[in-house]
């Protein structure tokens, strides 16, 4: 069956941008996600995912220009909150305890669910950033979490809005990207 509304076809370009320099940014919370992903080495098999996304605050690229609202994402597949002998605390304790600058007291982590996550989005950390090449690309990883030794300015309105990543629905332009918020409880 043709298609029967007219609509024009967009073209738009992939954007793209530097590496940023290996160093240690602040950054503020701006958002937690859950999408569901196939499984690594399961694919046939889907888990949810936690997606922290990050901005940065402040910092300059090799050319000086600022990087403030640049973003930078952490995924975790939210199992539970566990410490092991061999690798320290998991990727959830460590994202939390540099938000919150303190390690997590046990009422906290016994009371852990999506309003104490959510609690969370605007604080600030640091981050240490790795650049890792793979094939003829170079992607800027989160490899650290950090307190922060001073808060700095927040983004303002204006600016988070700049740095949420934005969903092309077909037929619809660009909209905010729209997600199921995060229900800890049912993955932990």
């Amino acid at each position: 069956m043709p298609i029967n509304e007219e609509m024009p076809i967009e073209k738009r370009e992939a954007q793209t941008y530097d590496p940023l320099p290996e160093d240690v940014y602040q950054v503020e919370l701006l958002d937690i996600t859950m999408k569901e992903q196939p499984k690594y080495k399961q694919p046939e098999e889907m888990e949810k995912v936690f997606d922290f996304q990050f901005t940065l605050l402040e910092g300059k690229d090799a050319k000086g220009e600022d990087l403030r609202g640049r973003n930078l994402w952490r995924n975790f597949v939210p199992t539970y909150l566990y410490i092991s002998s061999k690798n320290g605390k998991n990727l959830l304790y460590q994202i939390v305890e540099s938000i919150l600058g303190e390690e997590l007291s046990p009422e906290q982590e016994a009371k852990m669910d999506t309003s104490f996550l959510n609690s969370l989005i605007g604080g600030q950390c640091r981050v240490g950033v790795k650049n890792k090449p793979v094939k003829d690309k170079v992607y800027s990883n989160i490899d650290q979490f950090y307190p922060a030794k001073k808060k700095l300015k927040a983004l303002n309105e204006e600016e988070k809005e700049k740095a949420r990543v934005k969903e092309v629905k077909e037929g619809e332009g660009e909209t905010n990207k729209e997600t199921e918020p995060i229900k800890v409880e049912d993955v932990l």
